[in-house]
């Protein structure tokens, strides 16, 4: 796709149009599967649960879609969308507004996967909860099972904002922060110990992930640091320690964003449930 996955929305954050989404993720719209499929399989097509959201009121406005160097695997490929009721903002500081964030394939890899989340308007950042605010429907021909999940995952938006608002009326100390961070950067790499070869995490790395980027991050309250540390480690706003053939002792670089969808998914809802765990 033409697109990152961080940046495949629009810049006024409005809904996408059937063209966009056909060009983002076009394997939502696959009537087909993968030939490597028997004919028992049946898939749940994401082109049909569209009108379904749709019914409850939420419009796509971020899609995304695995990239693949084999020829015609970018028609069943795992694709990630967004949705959200584009009007309705949870509150009027830094504006966010509840979402829901679907996963599918057409390839045979997995269940149809929906996720509560939010969208923070003044960074950017998409947020995935994770534990309680996650389900999955295997794929079939009704599309009850889907309604009866989204059903589900629409009533837990609420707790989700609550939880925010839990979230920051706590706030951590400097070691409390350090802690968190660290624990979240070890979701996307090992920490440096003497390797040889590959792509590690250092101090450096966790104290690069909590830095403020600009006024409205100043806070310690958890939520603050929490999107911090998420902008941090998704984007790779972060030093990290790379060593190969031509650097056998390392040099420190930029990290890079994360480009696959699978592994922005798994991120971000596992750095909700560090700073979710921690709060508790």
């Amino acid at each position: 796709m033409s697109k990152h996955v961080i940046y495949s929305r629009n810049a006024n954050h409005t809904a996408l149009s059937l063209q966009q989404l056909t060009t983002l993720a076009p394997a939502a719209f696959s009537n087909s599967k993968a030939d490597r499929l028997t004919d028992r399989y049946v898939s749940l097509n994401t082109a049909d649960m569209l009108p379904v959201l749709a019914d409850y009121g939420y419009a796509p406005v971020q899609a995304a879609q695995k990239r693949s160097r084999v020829a015609g695997a970018a028609t069943h490929a795992a694709h990630m969308i967004a949705f959200a009721k584009p009007n309705e903002l949870f509150d009027n500081t830094d504006t966010i507004r509840p979402e829901i964030i679907l996963y599918n394939s057409h390839d045979g890899t997995g269940a149809v996967k929906l996720f509560a989340g939010c969208f923070r308007f003044i960074c950017s950042n998409g947020i995935v909860a994770g534990e309680g605010f996650s389900s999955r429907v295997y794929h079939s021909k009704a599309l009850t099972g889907f309604e009866e999940v989204l059903r589900g995952t629409v009533k837990t938006i609420p707790s989700l904002m609550q939880r925010i608002d839990r979230l920051r009326g706590i706030t951590l100390s400097i070691d409390d922060a350090f802690d968190v961070a660290e624990r979240s950067v070890a979701t996307r790499w090992d920490f440096y110990n003497q390797q040889t070869k590959g792509v590690y995490a250092t101090e450096t790395t966790v104290g690069n992930v909590l830095k403020i980027h600009r006024n409205e991050d100043k806070g310690m309250d958890a939520f603050t640091v929490f999107n911090r540390i998420q902008e941090g480690v998704v984007r790779g706003n972060a030093m990290v320690k790379s060593l190969n053939e031509r650097h056998p002792h390392g040099i420190m670089r930029k990290a890079r964003n994360i480009s696959s969808i699978k592994e922005h998914v798994r991120i971000n809802s596992q750095l909700w449930d560090i700073i979710e765990e921690y709060a508790a």
